[in-house]
């Protein structure tokens, strides 16, 4: 992924919502890697029918273990109705190059095209100055890109002389704006699908990611060594990756690595599928599909073509 150092932790509310860009990227690596949205894309591509979907589905979700109950088999459905939503929302993403999916579909999901509206100077007038042609093309300029920027807001051109208390003219540029009686927006433009926090937070969300790439890529290891490879905390950055066998001075730390390494997957996991549904982001817990690495793995090597060997 190339957008890791443009991620910074900041709030959602921000009248640009170009911000929330870098975070709706990472939102379509965990789309890649969700079975359930893998699942959808397989749905629309193939125009499945009705029965078959939900045959599907739930198969996707069962443990082939314990029999669902018609209570979970409903919420699986109504879940993996989401899926199929979202789907519908953001389309294919396993090859899509990123900045092409956010000016076609991104942009109009998350964000705002427009600038800030903010008063401009459209030309200065000396003293005794006459009309001339370049004032009609400074108009022209304000029209066409200043305002057209701005999403075409209402505005009001004013003649301001200069000399005078500047109390005064604020006193009298407040009546002109106060006789348009344009209401104020009292909030700033927000996304039209906000995200699922207010603030947030790109480091844990690298860290899942890394984690499950991690697992599809070399499935066989144990989970110390994953969380070992995936940096999930610098407290065990010492560890050797190719010692295997337990050491007596590591073997404690391996054991509480296993535990972070275990905890931080199945919050991986959480925050794909709720992902997958809409939110974003998200460890609410929900069901989850299974999870089929090498099928991952060879989804990943469809955007990424200099992937690591799968371990065998």
């Amino acid at each position: 992924m190339n957008i890791r150092k443009d991620i910074p932790n900041r709030t959602s509310k921000e009248w640009s919502t170009m911000g929330v860009k870098k975070y709706a990227l990472l939102l379509l690596e965990f789309l890649r890697i969700s079975p359930s949205y893998a699942l959808a894309h397989l749905i629309r591509s193939e125009s499945i029918d009705a029965a078959k979907q939900k045959k599907l589905a739930l198969d996707l979700y069962s443990d082939d273990e314990t029999a669902l109950t018609k209570v979970q088999q409903l919420e699986i459905l109504n879940g993996f109705d989401k899926v199929l939503k979202t789907y519908d929302e953001f389309g294919d993403v396993t090859t899509i190059d990123i900045e092409d999916w956010w000016t076609n579909r991104g942009i109009h999901i998350f964000g705002s095209p427009f600038e800030k509206p903010v008063p401009v100077k459209i030309a200065g007038i000396s003293k005794h100055e006459s009309y001339e042609p370049l004032f009609e093309k400074s108009l022209r300029n304000y029209f066409e890109v200043k305002l057209a920027n701005q999403g075409q807001p209402p505005a009001i051109i004013v003649g301001i002389p200069l000399g005078l208390p500047k109390r005064v003219l604020m006193q009298r540029i407040s009546k002109l704006i106060d006789a348009e009686k344009i209401p104020v927006q009292n909030k700033a433009k927000r996304s039209t699908k906000p995200l699922a926090v207010q603030r947030l937070r790109s480091e844990p969300l690298f860290i899942m990611l890394r984690l499950l790439m991690a697992k599809a890529q070399h499935e066989d290891w144990p989970l110390w060594r994953l969380g070992l490879q995936a940096k999930v905390s610098a407290k065990f950055s010492k560890l050797d990756i190719q010692v295997d066998k337990k050491r007596g001075k590591d073997s404690d730390a391996k054991v509480n690595l296993n535990i972070l390494t275990s905890r931080y997957l199945l919050k991986a996991k959480l925050v794909a599928e709720n992902t997958a549904r809409g939110e974003f982001p998200s460890s609410q817990k929900v069901f989850l599909p299974k999870y089929d690495f090498e099928d991952i793995y060879q989804r990943l090597t469809l955007k990424y073509k200099k992937i690591n060997p799968r371990s065998k």
